[in-house]
Order: C-alpha cells, then sequence, then structure tokens
C-alpha cells in the first residue's frame, strides 16, 4: 500500500463525489458516465485490496490491525455498489446525493486503511 494508488483513491473519491454534487444541482439522475467514473474508482479499490493482501505478510501490523485494515478495505469494496442500487433503485435527487455521500466515505474509508496501514 506504499506508492501513490491510495492517494489516487482518494483523490478521485473526492472528484466523484463533487461530480455527484453537480448532479443533484442539475437535478440530474446518474448516467453511464458517473457509473463508468464508479467503476475505475470499484477497481482500484478491488487493486488496493489485493496489494495489500500481497504485502500484508511484510508489514509490521498486529492481529486486530490487520483485521481493522482489510474490514476497511473491504467496506470500501461494497460502499460504491450499494450507492448505486440504492440511487438506481429510487431514481430521486436524494437518491442521486446518496452517492455524493458515498463518495466522502470511500475516500475516508481509504484514508484509516492507510492510516491503519502506516501506524
Amino acid at each position: 500500500m506504499d506508492g501513490p494508488l491510495p492517494l489516487v483513491l482518494i483523490y478521485g473519491s473526492l472528484a466523484f463525489a463533487a461530480v455527484v454534487l453537480g448532479y443533484v444541482a442539475l437535478a440530474r439522475t446518474p448516467d453511464w458516465g458517473l457509473l463508468g467514473f464508479a467503476g475505475v474508482l470499484e477497481l482500484g479499490a478491488l487493486v488496493l485490496l489485493v496489494v495489500a493482501g500481497v504485502q500484508v505478510g511484510d508489514a509490521d501490523l498486529s492481529g486486530a490491525g490487520t483485521v481493522t485494515l482489510f474490514g476497511y478495505l473491504l467496506a470500501g469494496l461494497v460502499l460504491l455498489p450499494i450507492g448505486f442500487a440504492w440511487s438506481l433503485a429510487e431514481r430521486s435527487r436524494g437518491a442521486t446525493a446518496v452517492l455524493a455521500v458515498v463518495g466522502l466515505t470511500e475516500a475516508f474509508v481509504v484514508l484509516r486503511a492507510l492510516q491503519v496501514w502506516q501506524q
């Protein structure tokens, strides 16, 4: 998890949240472009999970630290699909705003995983 990927995911998630807020302001529902953006973030979260799985043997983490790290990474992996399912099922302005919350939460989850990794 040492390298640019966690920071790219954090900034990408914040950019995703900003784009979604633009959708909310314009009263637009999610479209294929937004789904593609979320897909790229989801792929990045999956790669981060695999990288952490490979590098965890070399890290100095306690048993609880390892569980916490993978808990955050798995949570980050399921956030976007759940948020999109909610947003596409309801198709309202409020449901689109849920995606902004998901983007902010994704950034927080990656940040916390990075903090656990660096302890």
